[in-house]
């Protein structure tokens, strides 16, 4: 499939999340993991899942905490 073809199949309604799985991205306010440890403004991550669009993402934090949590677009961005 040439990428002409291909670009006239997608769907011009599709919007793409603006930060794509597996970008690097700082917390712009102190978040709480799902295991409950607070990680703090500054802290960087990587998006490990998208949820509607990019309204949501997944982030998997390495340090200072270890863990992941759901976080809404408006509290990242990209570092």
């Amino acid at each position: 499939m040439s990428f002409v073809t291909l670009h006239r199949a997608r769907n011009p309604d599709e919007t793409q999340a603006l930060l794509p799985e597996l970008s690097v991205v700082e917390t712009l306010c102190t978040l709480t993991t799902d295991d409950g440890q607070p990680v703090p403004a500054g802290a960087r991550g990587t998006i490990v899942a998208v949820y509607g669009r990019g309204e949501a993402y997944e982030v998997e934090f390495a340090a200072p905490v270890v863990g992941n949590c759901t976080v809404s677009a408006d509290l990242l961005r990209a570092a």
